[in-house]
């Protein structure tokens, strides 16, 4: 079984156009700015305090511009256009969660990434998961086995590749 990080297709997409400043207000406040700002690492689901919200893709210059089917949006979490999340909730959703976001009139899902293993000791029962080990030099990412490459390869969804780690 190979892992993979998986990474943007820089060079090709567009990004989405959102940051956590724009929904932090909706988490209640117990919850630490700090902790929002690190809920990829502190493995935190989104869900419960996640408001509606519509945004859209930033243009981003030198590049292709095109829109993505799946990408990258922070640390451990997947944008997937509908087409995406049509042909993929179902193998992601034990993995973690989905945060829907609007973009014209069309429903994306943000995939929360909510799985952790250990690279080196994965199992090929989790098609995505963060690692368990992550020093603070390190960015939080999200890991996959060859289930997934293999699915998105499959399905030709285009905005990410795939960096084997082992």
């Amino acid at each position: 079984m190979t892992i993979f990080k998986i990474d943007n297709d820089d060079f090709r997409f567009q990004e989405l156009d959102l940051f956590i400043d724009d929904f932090i207000d909706a988490f209640p406040e117990d919850i630490s700015d700090i902790d929002i700002h690190d809920f990829s690492r502190n493995n935190m689901a989104l869900a419960p305090h996640w408001p509606s919200m519509v945004t859209g893709f930033s243009v981003i210059e030198g590049r292709e511009n095109l829109i993505p089917d799946i990408a990258v949006w922070i640390d451990a979490t997947l944008l997937l256009s509908p087409k995406a999340y049509r042909l993929l909730g179902d193998l992601l959703s034990p993995c973690g969660e989905f945060l829907p976001i609007h973009i014209e009139d069309e429903t994306y899902q943000i995939f929360n990434c909510l799985a952790v293993e250990d690279i080196k000791n994965a199992s090929q029962s989790k098609a995505a998961f963060k690692p368990s080990r992550v020093s603070d030099e390190i960015n939080i990412a999200t890991y996959c086995t060859d289930r997934l490459r293999d699915a998105v390869q499959s399905f030709e969804l285009q905005g990410i590749v795939f960096e084997s780690v082992n």
